[in-house]
């Protein structure tokens, strides 16, 4: 009897572990363990499981439930064909039931703790929030949670085909007539949830930062633009990308094709009732890797439905239409090292070149990174433009434009320190790379642990511990003991350089090559949008009326001007010479958007915004 009564308290410890913890939530009450000082939830579920007919609809809340539920195990990953960061090896993996989130607080009363909210990367077709990289769960947010004093929540949403499948066959059951963006209607549901419950886990919901990684970092900048995302957080952190948004059209057409590649047989309503019909990883069967030699390709994208978005990211942030908080934006310096084939040749960099330049570039682009004589210099240019091209550059043109478009702060950062394990140090600052030091999990991976974690992996993860955790408690990275990081200026491009011993005073990040990018991409910068003088102000010597306009605008100009039309991205659409009258152009050619007016005249130029409807 006194056996079974000490096996029977033994079970109980099990599954109701010492100082667990029950938090009530608004669909019921939850219980967690405590991981050293830090209160520990995970699997927390935010949304009904989107299966069988909820399967490409937005999400819903969960059902309400009694009894407690042990949030003590990561969910599920959702469906994905999960390849490694070469793209060599893949397996299958997941359930659709994955729609959960996890909490690490360093207390659960007194709501008055910053919040940090990260979204996962992966090309918006693979990963997770329990993600294993180098051996060690790299999001995992004790450390954080803990040295920063905020509340961590990872989240998961769904990816690929099950994330952005837009169709056809979907648009009849939408209130709207359109389909898509289940992934980010998942993220937005998800940070509702932590508006509506992170006081219960000491989080103050006046302090939310959203940041990821990646395609995570797209998230990220998508969420800037979305309105259904307004109020939900109040600073923004974006690692190694830049929003993007596809059109509607063109993903409609893919996501026919995608599905006449299953079954060709019935309407398109029907096709979909068959497509529900199928387990989920035979919808990821065919998926390819999200990089592939260096390059990043989002097979699946979130898309302009009028809905949950009304602007492309540049049309957004140049007309002052998005979220606007504090920002943290910045890329790494060797960010496909561990991309690129193994082994480089001289000529290869010549053949990426003239695969991926146009014929008028090439020459510029061979001086700005030079083939070299050995396997080692070709690398780094290699690396170097598949880097530049994808990540410094864009980088810089996302800080620009959001920060000449709100008067809340942006702070840019390169991240350049490397692993001190010689067989490591060699592929740099690759991608990913920092997010073992934000969340201080690289002294738990297996080449990182013990007397292999250095002073200055210590100092780095010390120093992006800190400058996340302050951004997100004040909207600003600085405070005691840390270098000061430099806000944003689109004129000057000072940055903050993450390494062991940062100093804060660098500025103009890799310009020539970013100018070069920008080039090659006909990328115009932002014109800002802020102080724009009232249009019926009658001292103006440039005015434009009516704004917005259906279609006729009327341009006057007190100089004589050459006045050139453009797109919001700084493409040239029209030129039309006014000789100090008015003149006035028929805009019925024009899509539904925002446009800027250049006037130039002998001692200046001007530059207005207009918005056809």
């Amino acid at each position: 009897m006194r056996n079974k009564l000490l096996l029977f308290c033994i079970l109980i410890l099990f599954v109701f572990p010492l100082k667990a913890q029950i938090v009530t939530t608004q669909f019921g009450q939850i219980q967690g363990g405590l991981n050293g000082t830090i209160y520990q939830f995970l699997g927390i579920p935010f949304a009904k499981p989107p299966v069988d007919t909820l399967r490409w609809k937005a999400p819903l809340n969960p059902n309400n439930w009694s009894g407690v539920i042990n949030t003590v195990n990561f969910s599920p990953v959702c469906p994905q064909r999960k390849f490694d960061q070469t793209g060599a090896t893949d397996t299958i993996v997941g359930d659709e039931d994955c729609l959960y989130l996890n909490v690490w607080t360093p207390q659960i009363i007194n709501p008055n703790l910053p919040v940090m909210v990260f979204i996962h990367g992966g090309g918006n077709q693979q990963g997770s929030a329990s993600e294993v990289s180098a051996g060690t769960q790299m999001f995992f947010g004790k450390n954080l949670a803990e040295r920063g004093n905020a509340v961590v929540v990872t989240i998961q949403y769904r990816l690929g085909p099950l994330g952005f499948l837009v169709h056809p066959g979907l648009e009849p059951e939408n209130i709207n007539g359109v389909s898509g963006n289940y992934a980010v209607l998942d993220q937005i549901l998800a940070l509702t949830w932590v508006k509506n419950n992170i006081a219960n886990f000491g989080g103050d919901t006046n302090k939310v930062m959203i940041f990821g990684e990646s395609a995570g970092g797209v998230d990220v900048g998508n969420l800037l633009l979305t309105p259904l995302a307004s109020g939900l957080f109040q600073r923004a952190c974006i690692e190694s990308a830049v929003p993007v948004i596809d059109d509607y059209l063109s993903s409609k057409n893919k996501g026919i094709s995608y599905v006449d590649s299953f079954t060709t047989v019935g309407n398109d309503v029907q096709k979909i009732a068959y497509m529900r019909s199928l387990p989920s990883d035979s919808l990821v069967r065919f998926e390819t890797p999200p990089i592939s030699g260096g390059a990043v390709g989002m097979g699946w994208r979130p898309v302009l439905d009028n809905v949950v978005f009304h602007n492309l990211p540049y049309q957004g942030f140049q007309s002052g239409s998005f979220n606007k908080v504090p920002l943290i934006i910045g890329s790494n310096s060797d960010e496909m090292s561990l991309s690129v084939p193994p082994t480089v040749l001289p000529i290869m960099v010549t053949a990426l070149i003239n695969s991926t330049v146009p014929a008028a570039f090439q020459a510029q682009a061979t001086s700005l990174y030079p083939p070299g004589t050995t396997n080692t210099e070709a690398k780094a240019s290699y690396i170097g433009i598949l880097t530049d091209a994808q990540f410094t550059a864009t980088a810089r043109r996302a800080a620009q434009c959001i920060s000449q478009n709100q008067t809340e702060p942006v702070y840019r950062y390169f991240f350049t320190h490397k692993h001190t394990i010689p067989a490591l140090a060699v592929y740099g600052s690759y991608h990913g790379m920092e997010l073992f030091y934000v969340f201080n999990t690289w002294e738990n991976a297996p080449l990182g642990s013990g007397p292999l974690f250095s002073a200055q992996d210590d100092s780095v993860q010390f120093a992006m511990m800190k400058y996340w955790s302050n951004f997100a408690n004040t909207g600003n990275p600085n405070g005691i003991g840390l270098v000061n990081w430099p806000q944003y200026q689109s004129s000057t491009d000072c940055y903050l350089e993450i390494k062991a011993t940062p100093n804060g005073s660098q500025c103009g990040l890799r310009t020539a090559k970013s100018d070069f990018w920008d080039d090659v991409a006909g990328f115009v910068p932002c014109a800002s949008s802020l102080n724009i003088e009232n249009i019926d102000s009658k001292d103006w010597d440039l005015s434009i009326f009516p704004n917005p306009t259906n279609n006729n605008l009327t341009i006057q100009s007190k100089q004589k001007s050459l006045i050139e039309i453009l797109n919001i991205q700084g493409q040239l659409l029209e030129t039309i010479n006014c000789e100090n009258d008015a003149i006035t152009l028929n805009l019925s050619n024009f899509a539904k958007g925002t446009y800027l007016i250049k006037a130039i005249s002998v001692d200046r130029i001007r530059v207005k915004k207009f918005i056809k409807e």
